[in-house]
């Protein structure tokens, strides 16, 4: 069985071709990130490491006997320029072509600092994991950095630079969109995570455009537009790869059938996420493991989601049964890492499933740190789940109980004094 010696990135994308599949097929067959394919094709003589080198080798092994056909077909009829001619004419003149390419300013004008885009990749992660920050300082930081790449893609024409400059402005932008939302600017909010997809689709990121439509998704939920949230979900999934992506896309989609009072289908969807955590689990997701932070959905989320889901259905213990679930790992990371957002989100949820379930203790016990905050801690997120507790506090039984009603006075308390930080 033939084989290759050496794989460049031209034989890489030789064999993309034959198998007939696109960047992002290609590389999550391969198991590797798309920019790695683009990659490729803007520097078809490169040559893999070893480990893409192996992939490669045992790609080829396990593909069908029509692709290796091909891909063996369009290898015989590349003839390396210059060997048509033995009196030495051709090969002169390819040198002097490659002498001027070496020496293109035109390419040397258009090539940037690696260390720069690496710098820039960094902070986004840095900023996403930066859960104990202050929204408006994360906005403010996702912004200088959206710029700073926005700059350089004004330098460069590279596809791979270009690309993974792309990605850097998409993420920065999702972390914009989601700040903005919690800061209370909901029309800014949506703006943003629009952006942010058609961005993720031009960097042919698969992971990210599916992250940004579950943004949208989110953001549809809080309109309480659960219709349009689903069909971002649909539009989600046919470009969502398999394991935490699809974990993700279906948990916000069970608030979704959970808004519209469609109780078997949270319980599907909620099943069904169930398949792709095993999925997960053998498949690593590139944008939570090299970015993380908002970008990671993990245990804690998927919890808090499907809590969030049975409070809307207003079954209040399994509200509580998720919600607790949601604490318990937020609250094993490490103090620098905990999303104090998320964890007193989380705390009202608990909150309002022990008003379904008729303990007004335990929901006032709940809410106590969550009550104490400082304004800068505030966002729209705690606000809009705090509405829903002083709401439920003026249903029946409570609307006749004093400590229900001093409760009630503290939360409006609350909401009064918070109000969203301008975009400047």
């Amino acid at each position: 069985m033939a084989t290759v010696d050496r794989w460049t990135g031209k034989l890489a994308c030789s064999l993309q071709v034959a198998s007939r599949m696109t960047n992002e097929g290609f590389a999550g067959w391969l198991g590797i990130a798309t920019r790695t394919v683009a990659y490729w094709h803007s520097r078809p003589d490169t040559v893999p490491g070893s480990a893409n080198q192996e992939l490669l080798e045992a790609a080829l092994g396990r593909v069908s006997d029509s692709v290796r056909s091909r891909f063996f077909e369009t290898l015989s009829r590349v003839q390396p320029e210059g060997i048509a001619g033995s009196d030495g004419v051709v090969l002169d003149g390819v040198s002097a072509t490659a002498d001027s390419v070496a020496n293109d300013s035109l390419l040397m004008s258009l090539a940037l600092p690696h260390d720069s885009i690496v710098s820039l990749q960094e902070n986004v992660a840095l900023l996403a994991r930066s859960g104990g920050m202050a929204a408006f300082d994360v906005f403010s930081g996702a912004r200088r950095l959206r710029d700073e790449a926005r700059a350089l893609v004004e330098r460069t024409r590279r596809p791979v630079e270009l690309a993974d400059l792309y990605v850097i402005i998409g993420q920065s932008t999702s972390l914009m969109a989601s700040t903005a939302f919690d800061l209370g600017h909901w029309n800014e909010s949506a703006a943003l995570a629009r952006a942010s997809t058609q961005y993720a689709d031009l960097a042919g990121h698969a992971s990210l455009k599916a992250w940004t439509y579950g943004l949208q998704m989110t953001l549809a939920n809080w309109r309480n537009d659960p219709d349009s949230a689903l069909s971002y979900f649909a539009r989600a999934m046919r470009a969502a790869p398999a394991g935490e992506p699809r974990l993700r896309l279906r948990y916000i989609a069970s608030r979704s059938h959970a808004l519209l009072a469609d109780s078997d289908s949270v319980a599907a969807v909620l099943e069904a996420a169930q398949r792709d955590r095993e999925s997960a689990a053998d498949r690593p997701d590139e944008l939570a493991t090299s970015t993380g932070g908002e970008f990671a959905f993990g245990d804690g989320r998927a919890a808090a989601c499907a809590a969030a889901a049975w409070l809307d259905l207003r079954n209040g213990e399994q509200a509580a049964r998720y919600a607790r679930e949601a604490l318990q790992v937020y609250e094993a990371l490490p103090s620098p890492r905990r999303p104090y957002s998320q964890i007193n989100g989380t705390q009202i949820d608990v909150a309002a499933a022990h008003l379904h379930m008729r303990d007004k203790d335990g929901a006032a016990e709940a809410l106590s740190t969550v009550l104490d905050l400082p304004s800068q801690k505030r966002n729209v997120s705690l606000t809009g789940r705090l509405s829903r507790i002083e709401r439920l506090l003026s249903e029946s039984p409570w609307d006749r109980d004093a400590d229900a009603r001093q409760l009630a006075e503290r939360i409006a308390a609350w909401l009064s004094e918070t109000s969203a930080r301008p975009l400047t």
